[in-house]
């Protein structure tokens, strides 16, 4: 049997891996944490949900060649039975322009440091759903927008 102490940590050990997966930007050890039928929203960005493993790996992979040095450092990691929630701070160099609901902002070289909440649903031991929500306002001023 196992207990809610066991399922919190074993969350708690995949949040752990995943946020690791991330700041090394090794989009395989991402996408070998997650599940087939994946779900990504990145809701600042506008974008439509990426739907299956397939959608979320491209979606990432943008993010990924937009800031190869993309960073999530964590302020508090909240873990439940079936999901957890990170509070970040996302920094990363900007390598090509990035979309923000339609409209490109930025430049090659630009810095970009903002707070971010990922809401994880996890089944089976791995992520089923990752819901992203950054500070949209403070990354367009860093980039340039108004």
């Amino acid at each position: 049997m196992t207990t809610k102490t066991q399922e919190g940590t074993a969350i708690r050990m995949l949040a752990e891996r995943y946020g690791e997966a991330w700041n090394r930007q090794d989009l395989d050890a991402i996408m070998d944490l997650h599940t087939d039928d994946s779900v990504f929203v990145a809701h600042a960005a506008g974008s439509p949900p990426a739907e299956g493993k397939a959608a979320v790996r491209e979606a990432f992979a943008g993010y990924i060649a937009t800031m190869p040095d993309i960073n999530f450092a964590e302020r508090a990691l909240h873990v439940g039975d079936d999901h957890w929630v990170l509070e970040s701070t996302m920094t990363g160099t900007v390598e090509q322009a990035i979309q923000i609901e339609g409209d490109l902002f930025g430049t090659a070289g630009a810095r970009v440091e903002v707070r971010c909440v990922d809401v994880i649903e996890v089944r089976d031991g791995l992520v089923a759903s990752k819901q992203t929500y950054l500070d949209s306002m403070t990354m367009q001023r860093q980039l340039g927008g108004e």
